[in-house]
């Protein structure tokens, strides 16, 4: 670092006033603090339903079965820390943890239809139904070594549904 000559005067810093700083147009950072999403998909695709699926027990060739597709890079925006880890294809995918034989686990933005999605909605919702009223019946008599006192009737009452 060189000493300030006369020839290159030390620069002065720039001082500015109250009613200054409250027109100047702030500056923020990417990182705000607390949780950020790492798989956070920017904008959407008309008419379809985006589903992060890890790429493992067959689940990608299950999706794929019931319509779903691969999300093409070029169809959505990304979060910036997808740069570092882009595959050589154009499918939308990151690197999620290790399976356990060591091997990479990654996951893949998949898409379908609405209609589909509202398909597989639907069933899980009545899969739930039929759980739901299954425990408030109290037929709970497929749960291993649960603990029910003497002369207690298992009732629950959520307030869900008017029941």
């Amino acid at each position: 670092m060189t000493e300030p000559t006369s020839a290159s005067p030390a620069v002065a810093p720039i001082v500015r006033s109250d009613n200054d700083r409250k027109q100047l147009p702030r500056e923020r950072s990417a990182y705000t603090g607390g949780m950020k999403l790492k798989l956070k998909v920017f904008g959407d695709i008309p008419g379809y339903h985006m589903f992060w699926e890890n790429d493992q027990d067959a689940a990608i060739e299950q999706l794929l079965e019931y319509g779903f597709e691969f999300v093409q890079k070029t169809e959505v925006g990304l979060n910036k820390t997808f740069v570092a880890d882009e595959s050589v294809d154009s499918r939308v995918s990151k690197h999620v943890g290790v399976k356990q034989d060591g091997s990479p686990l990654r996951a893949y933005l998949m898409k379908c239809t609405n209609e589909i999605w509202d398909e597989i909605d639907r069933v899980n919702q009545a899969q739930a139904d039929t759980w739901e009223d299954g425990i408030r019946r109290g037929a709970t008599a497929d749960v291993e070594n649960r603990y029910i006192p003497r002369g207690f009737e298992p009732k629950v009452s959520s307030g869900i549904r008017g029941r």
